[in-house]
C-alpha cells in the first residue's frame, strides 16, 4: 500500500501539483482521520459518526479531485457501504488510524474506480 500512495504522490507531484508531505514523507492528520480504527468503531457503536462520515466524504473528495482518471474512487458504492467496509477494516486493524484505512480502501477500491460519471463512456 506503501508504494501505490508513493506513486500516487510522485505521479502527482509530476503533473504540476504539490503534496502536503514534508521531506520524509510525514504530513499532519487532522480531525478524525487521526483517530484509531478502536475509537472509530467505539464512536460509530454509540451513534456518534457523523463526523466521521464527514471526514470521509471529504477525503474521498479530495482523492477524487486530485487522483488521474477517477470521477468516483467508491464506484457504485454509497457512504453505508463505505462505512460498512471501514467497520470491517477497522474491526481487524483495531491500532490503525482512520486516515490508514481509507489509504487502503482507496488502494482496494483503485480498480474499481469510476472514471468518468455514470452514463459516460469510457468507465
Amino acid at each position: 500500500m506503501k508504494i501505490i500512495t508513493a506513486v500516487l504522490i510522485i505521479y502527482l507531484s509530476m503533473q504540476g501539483h504539490t503534496h502536503a508531505a514534508d521531506k520524509s514523507g510525514n504530513y499532519a492528520i487532522w480531525g478524525k482521520g487521526n483517530k484509531s480504527c478502536f475509537n472509530y468503531l467505539k464512536d460509530r457503536g454509540a451513534g456518534k459518526d457523523n463526523t466521521y462520515k464527514n471526514y470521509v466524504m471529504g477525503y474521498l473528495t479530495a482523492y477524487n479531485t486530485l487522483a488521474p482518471e477517477t470521477y468516483n474512487i467508491s464506484g457504485s458504492m454509497r457512504l453505508d457501504d463505505i462505512m460498512a467496509w471501514l467497520d470491517d477494516y477497522c474491526d481487524a486493524k483495531q491500532v490503525h488510524g482512520l486516515e490508514h484505512s481509507l489509504i487502503e480502501f482507496i488502494g482496494k477500491h483503485h480498480e474499481k474506480r469510476l472514471r468518468t460519471p455514470p452514463g459516460r463512456i469510457g468507465r
